[in-house]
C-alpha cells in the first residue's frame, strides 16, 4: 500500500478536534509517525492564525493527552495545519 499524501480533518475548528484529534496528532508527531501535511477544513470565519492561536492556548488539548504532554507537542500539531 502506498503512503498517504495528506491528512484531511473536517471540522478542524470544533471542540472534538481540540479535545481528541490534535492530542492524537501530537502523539503521532512525537513518535515520528506522521510525516504528511495536515489540511484543515471548517466553516468560514476562521483564519489559519486564529486556529493556531487557539491550539496553543487551548488547555483542553493538553489535558486530554495521556499522559499529559507539554504545550509544544499540541502546538506542533496545530502549526502543521494548512
Amino acid at each position: 500500500m502506498s503512503p498517504a499524501d495528506a491528512l484531511v480533518i473536517f471540522g478542524v475548528t470544533g471542540d472534538l478536534a481540540f479535545k481528541k484529534i490534535f492530542p492524537a496528532l501530537a502523539r503521532l508527531i512525537e513518535k515520528r509517525r506522521l510525516a504528511v501535511p495536515i489540511i484543515g477544513v471548517a466553516r468560514g470565519g476562521w483564519e489559519l492564525e486564529e486556529l493556531r492561536a487557539r491550539g496553543v492556548r487551548e488547555p483542553g488539548a493538553r489535558r486530554h493527552l495521556r499522559p499529559p504532554r507539554p504545550r509544544r507537542a499540541v502546538r506542533e500539531a496545530v502549526v502543521r495545519v494548512r
